[in-house]
């Protein structure tokens, strides 16, 4: 009686002679038992899916140096921003992701503040969005209001969009200084307005890497989103490998001598102060215009210097050229 062969079998028959061995086998044998079918979960097993759009996505590495990079901007626009509305500002970083630029635009309210920037000297612009919720009550802060927002969601008239602009400005400024540990850019506004739909940046299906940063102003809050294309990104690769490989003691002296520098130009307050005299609070309602107080301390006693509030020097109070001056006698402490 002849052996029906199985369909597994056939294929592995098929399988043989593709591979050019002459061995015959083993499930084509009428004396090998007929092995049993795999499952459709073992099969699957072995086909592995591939997205062809991977081949323009960010690496790893260049994510965690953004991911540091834009951390160092939240702080630095933090910090000018108030700055700038006289108010505290939090700006966090919430997260980094790789989509297509068509879900980074679909993400966006619309209508929203929306702007395009070009990143000298490379040939590329990213974007920057600005949320509703956040750029309304601004407007409102930097007009003198107390940063009220509207119920209404309408466009920004032509006058709102010159009055943000100066917020636009300030965080290309400071993406300029958080850049500059990776390469030196020089951000120029190319356009602005409120349909992301209207600014092209790249193909809609080019991967881009997107940052999304939360914005506190008082008791309101806003998403700020910005877009970089992944071409973009790849150019700089040597760039990022460059910032890990750089030695860090030459990074710490730079930053030492760069902070004295800072530092002597920043004001401070001298006052020569005679130690305290205790007085009952019945003796100063008593005191009067002509009154004459009887401190406890000489003329010829030596008097402090504060510097900042803090005691630094002794001397003496006296007059030079017409003008009530401090003699430094000694220094206190270090």
């Amino acid at each position: 009686m002849e052996k029906v062969l199985s369909q597994d079998e056939i294929n592995a028959l098929f399988a043989a002679m593709s591979t050019d061995d002459p061995a015959p086998a083993p499930a084509a044998t009428a004396a090998a038992p007929a092995q049993p079918e795999k499952s459709v979960s073992e099969k699957e097993k072995k086909i592995v899916r591939y997205d062809f759009h991977d081949a323009d996505r960010v690496s790893q590495d260049q994510l965690r140096s953004l991911h540091m990079l834009y951390e160092a901007f939240g702080r630095n626009f933090a910090s000018s921003l108030s700055a700038y509305l006289r108010a505290f500002v939090d700006v966090t970083l919430k997260s980094i992701e790789q989509v297509p630029y068509s879900v980074f635009v679909k993400q966006l309210p619309d209508p929203t503040l929306f702007a395009s920037v070009t990143m000298k000297p490379l040939d590329s612009n990213m974007a920057l969005e600005m949320n509703p919720t956040l750029v309304f009550p601004m407007i409102d802060m930097i007009l003198g209001g107390p940063g009220t927002n509207i119920e209404e969601n309408r466009n920004l008239t032509e006058i709102e969009l010159n009055i943000i602009e100066g917020v636009i400005k300030l965080a290309m400024r400071d993406l300029g200084t958080a850049w500059r540990t990776i390469m030196d850019f020089d951000f120029v506004l190319d356009g602005k307005g409120t349909k992301p739909q209207m600014f092209q940046i790249v193909s809609q299906s080019e991967a881009v890497a997107t940052i999304i940063l939360e914005v506190k102003i008082g008791d309101f809050s806003g998403r700020m989103n910005m877009c970089i294309p992944s071409h973009a990104l790849k150019q700089m690769r040597s760039k990022f490998d460059q910032q890990w490989q750089a030695p860090r003691h030459k990074t710490i002296e730079n930053e030492g001598e760069k902070m004295v520098q800072l530092l002597q130009r920043v004001p401070v307050v001298l006052s020569g102060e005679i130690p305290n005299c205790k007085m009952t609070v019945g003796e100063l309602l008593k005191v009067s215009v002509g009154d004459v107080i009887t401190l406890s301390h000489r003329v010829t006693d030596p008097v402090n210097m504060r510097v900042g509030g803090i005691v630094k020097y002794k001397g003496n109070i006296v007059q030079h050229r017409g003008n009530i001056s401090f003699e430094i006698l000694d220094r206190v402490g270090h």
